[in-house]
């Protein structure tokens, strides 16, 4: 059993048992939290009505908190979690001038054009 004081947001935790994992994504106030809740076998979102619980629920609830593997396998398609550090502004500029250069680029026979 974890301790209500660190139930955070941006962490995920764990309930062996019922292979689920909620992620913590908004506090409501001192007291409770809103979370998302995930099959941990297929790594699914599982939609609920109403996913905000007492922190000390969801502390009494989980069994540890998530690994990197079960965080990756549910968010595939993000390689850092959402509260990381993303990219500065002109790594990101660059990135699209590079998309935009190779867009404009000759393709076989055939050229692509911005109207």
């Amino acid at each position: 059993m974890l301790n209500k004081q660190n139930i955070a947001v941006g962490r995920t935790y764990v309930n062996e048992d019922a292979h689920i994992a909620r992620e913590v994504v908004e506090e409501i106030d001192k007291r409770k939290v809103k979370y998302n809740a995930f099959d941990l076998i297929d790594g699914r979102l599982i939609p609920a009505a109403l996913q905000i619980c007492r922190k000390s629920d969801l502390a009494h609830w989980a069994d540890r908190e998530a690994n990197r593997d079960e965080i990756a396998k549910i968010h595939p398609f993000e390689p850092l979690p959402w509260f990381e550090e993303i990219p500065h502004r002109e790594v990101r500029a660059a990135e699209l001038e590079l998309t935009k250069a190779n867009l404009q680029q000759v393709v076989g026979n055939n050229t692509i054009h911005r109207w």
